[in-house]
């Protein structure tokens, strides 16, 4: 599994793309009944003290979540040959734009061949691992400065790696770019959509009509191994209970979830105002609701609330 992830400046593309293959890496290491090797391959060399500053916030943002750091700025596949990955590995690799200047410009550097070699290292990747992450950046947008233009050496860096994106995205699995935080599939994914509201607000109603073709089951009634096959669930609320009750994991329902391609739509009931349940069950239950839809949220691609019959878009 391949995904290239792009976006600008501050975007939150990195953070976006660390949590996904944390996500991913704690599926599969669930379906493998272990924890699976996870890696950060850092191509951004460490020098100067803006360049200082950017690594060790990175470092922040990963330090708990047990990645085992490669430092390689030029020649992923010859790395890849002297010390190969584990199969099952898990890559996060970040990113493309310092990559492809390394192999441009540093001396052990591919040079004219940098886009070839960079493409060869993640291709490597992809076929010895897992699933694998890869943050690019989007510098194809800025407005040449009025000092002096672009450079020509400009122009030759953006047109390789404007190349290297585009021959990753021919066969990635998926191609999402963060704008602001909010990470749009450009290809490949997940369509999650989901709404909520009240009891008795018109939700499955709406979305039965706003959703035409769906095939829809009863989260109070259905199997528990529809969470495999569903195309639309009304009352989720109630399969979030049920999935409690039968001593299963609100990690596993969350995962297995995200894990699903193509369009899926959730209706469930908003449950997590009011007074808190005397009941130590009913209190767990609401909570783990409330996380659930919360981290659903945070990747569905459209969330709608409907209040007396009418839909007002959240996401």
């Amino acid at each position: 599994m391949l995904e290239l992830v792009t976006g600008g400046s501050g975007s939150g593309k990195s953070a976006y793309a660390e949590e996904h293959i944390c996500r991913i890496h704690r599926i599969l290491s669930r379906k493998a009944g272990r924890k699976l090797p996870l890696f950060y391959i850092a191509a951004m060399i460490p020098r100067g003290e803006e360049t200082l500053r950017k690594i060790e916030r990175h470092r922040k943002m990963r330090e708990t979540r047990g990645f085992q750091t490669l430092e390689w700025y030029t020649d992923i596949a010859g790395k890849i040959r002297e010390k190969s990955l584990p199969e099952n590995a898990c890559v996060l690799l970040e990113c493309l734009s310092n990559l492809t200047a390394n192999e441009i410009y540093e001396p052990e550097g591919a040079g004219e061949n940098a886009a070839d070699a960079v493409t060869e290292g993640v291709r490597m990747l992809q076929n010895s691992c897992s699933a694998v992450v890869v943050v690019t950046n989007e510098v194809f947008s800025e407005v040449p400065s009025e000092s002096g233009g672009e450079t020509d050496e400009m122009t030759e860096y953006k047109r390789i790696l404007g190349e290297i994106n585009r021959t990753l995205a021919e066969t990635a699995d998926q191609v999402t770019e963060v704008v602001y935080g909010i990470p749009c599939g450009v290809r490949g994914g997940q369509e999650l959509k989901l709404v909520t509201g009240g009891a008795f607000q018109g939700k499955y109603a709406w979305a039965s009509a706003e959703y035409p073709g769906l095939s829809w089951t009863d989260g109070g009634i259905c199997s528990l191994d529809e969470i495999h096959t569903f195309q639309g669930m009304n009352r989720f609320h109630l399969f979030i209970r049920r999935w409690l009750e039968a001593g299963r994991e609100k990690e596993e329902l969350t995962d297995l979830i995200l894990e699903r391609q193509g369009e899926i739509v959730l209706v469930w009931d908003e449950m997590g105002c009011g007074l808190v349940p005397t009941d130590a069950f009913d209190r767990e239950y609401r909570e783990a609701a409330g996380r659930i839809c919360t981290e659903l949220a945070a990747e569905a691609a459209r969330v709608d609330r409907v209040v007396c019959g009418i839909a007002r878009r959240l996401k």
